[in-house]
């Protein structure tokens, strides 16, 4: 019972405001564990929970299997202030997004195995051959290759974290990051996605790509889509804060249980998403 309250406090804040993040990363890395593109302990996944903490994955825990209580709080320069263990290793790549990207709220790390191909043959994700992939994530450049875990991954990606939502990480994997968690999370998906296809496009002769019209027609209606999105999410923010019922699966009892959680309106997390560039 300590143990719980001590993992439930951070700098004197309660953190039953903090259990869905806790839910949704776990739930996450369930995704990613299923799919494929987490083994063993590979992997991270963060939210930003205000302006002073982060909630980031424990250090060497399979993210098939993690429980809400053991996730870690951290302020902005990586120091605990709540739980136990230590944060991932790649906690600094995170935080340098908290830090360039005001607006970014949730960071995903993985090694799906076709677009990790990519990064380990040196290839950047950056041809424009699917309409889905370009009005979301435009391209997915390559960062030069980085020690994980090390100042030098994030010299790496600082050049390009402001313009990109999603980042291939030369002989390592993929990083994406979104305004929430499954945003995040859709575009690690995204990217294996158009990695898988560009795959098979290039076994059977080679990819058609899009013209620079019909890219330029895809980027001004990703840019009409932003405007709107910022508009909607002005007025959302205004609105009350509202509890609603959700369903919440423990992977350890397998029964589903109902919590009720405290979130703020959001728009529909599959529009596109380019509105966090700061």
């Amino acid at each position: 019972m300590i143990r719980q309250l001590a993992v439930m406090m951070g700098r004197g804040k309660p953190i039953e405001a903090d259990t869905k993040y806790r839910r949704e990363i776990c739930k996450v890395g369930r995704w990613m564990y299923r799919q494929g593109f987490v083994v063993a302990s590979e992997g991270n996944l963060s939210v930003r929970l205000d302006a002073d903490r982060v909630l980031v994955t424990p250090a060497g825990a399979c993210k098939g299997r993690l429980l809400p209580h053991e996730l870690i709080v951290t302020d902005l320069q990586g120091t605990v202030v709540a739980g136990t263990g230590q944060p991932s290793s790649e906690l600094q790549m995170h935080l340098l997004y908290y830090r360039l990207r005001p607006l970014v709220r949730a960071v995903c790390h993985a090694h799906p195995p076709t677009a990790t191909g990519f990064a380990v043959a040196g290839r950047a994700l950056e041809e424009a051959i699917l309409p889905e992939v370009v009005s979301v994530l435009d391209k997915i450049p390559l960062a030069p290759y980085g020690t994980p875990g090390t100042k030098e991954l994030c010299a790496g990606l600082e050049s390009l974290v402001p313009s990109y939502d999603a980042i291939l990480l030369e002989n390592h994997g993929v990083v994406t990051c979104g305004e929430d968690l499954t945003t995040a999370y859709q575009h690690m998906e995204t990217v294996e996605h158009f990695a898988r296809v560009l795959f098979v496009a290039e076994s059977l002769g080679g990819a058609r790509f899009l013209t620079h019209t019909q890219v330029r027609r895809l980027n001004i209606s990703r840019h009409a889509q932003v405007n709107s999105n910022h508009s909607t999410l002005n007025l959302e923010m205004s609105e009350r804060r509202v509890i609603r019922d959700e369903d919440y699966e423990d992977p350890d009892e397998g029964d589903s249980k109902k919590a009720i959680v405290s979130d703020q309106l959001t728009f529909s997390s599959c529009t596109p998403r380019r509105s966090l560039k700061a």
